[in-house]
């Protein structure tokens, strides 16, 4: 038996999918046939996403987006409906850190840092929810396992990120008679090039695997691998939940 994943009728917004974590969830959602909207702070990294999807044969946009300020949010979800139609995928991924102790934590980039992780989370989701009740949508939030652990020298975040999953679940159990699920994926330590300061902080990839049960780091592959089920028929009886994709790391 062959399971095949079709997602050829859906229009997924990618948030912060211009690189790292948001690429590979972009590139494997339009693998299953969703039309993509990647959504960035850089109008360049956007294009040049989508311009590696449509060269492979799918459909793509770049939507310079900055999920912090609801008027941007406002013409960039009206952008890809005229482009694309309705929303049924959303996949918010953008976020942003401060890696400091806590004590040297100023309340600017605290402030930042609750704007982009959680807010922005939020502005997206209030945006998108119309579409999404028409389309009877899919909503992945990235959160994290610092959410669930704590995280030493990003506390803040780790608390934008517990604000995220909290607001996944609520907002799961108001939708989920409408037809809208709502679930978060929770990575622990990502390969990419935002994630590097904090993997040699902490002593390299090598030092860092070695608290991992399956041995190794993870990709954005295996964060996209995940969100991919989550915004698949394959879930369809699936909402609320937390999934951790960290080899082991987190087992709660």
């Amino acid at each position: 038996m062959s399971v095949q994943i079709d997602l050829s009728s859906d229009v997924a917004v990618v948030t912060g999918g211009g690189s790292g974590i948001g690429e590979g969830i972009a590139m494997l959602l339009a693998e299953a046939g969703a039309k993509v909207a990647i959504a960035d702070l850089s109008a360049d990294a956007a294009k040049s996403v989508a311009e590696q999807i449509t060269g492979k044969g799918g459909t793509a946009i770049g939507v310079e987006l900055n999920i912090a300020d609801e008027e941007s949010v406002r013409q960039g979800l009206a952008s890809v409906r005229e482009q694309l139609g309705p929303v049924s995928v959303l996949v918010n991924n953008a976020a942003t850190w401060t890696i400091k102790k806590f004590a040297d934590t100023t309340a600017e980039e605290t402030q930042r840092v609750i704007d982009v992780t959680l807010i922005g989370t939020i502005n997206m989701m209030r945006g998108a929810l119309p579409d999404l009740l028409e389309t009877q949508g899919r909503i992945v939030n990235i959160a994290s396992d610092s959410a669930r652990t704590g995280e030493h020298s990003m506390s803040v975040y780790a608390a934008a990120k517990a604000g995220v999953i909290a607001v996944t679940k609520s907002l799961a159990l108001e939708v989920g008679r409408k037809g809208v699920r709502a679930n978060a994926v929770a990575p622990g330590t990502t390969v990419t090039p935002g994630s590097s300061a904090f993997i040699e902080q902490v002593g390299g990839a090598d030092k860092l695997a070695r608290a991992y049960p399956l041995g190794r780091l993870g990709s954005p592959d295996d964060i996209a691998g995940a969100v991919l089920f989550l915004a698949s028929p394959l879930s369809a009886w699936i909402t609320g939940q937390v999934l951790s994709v960290s080899g082991g790391y987190t087992m709660v």
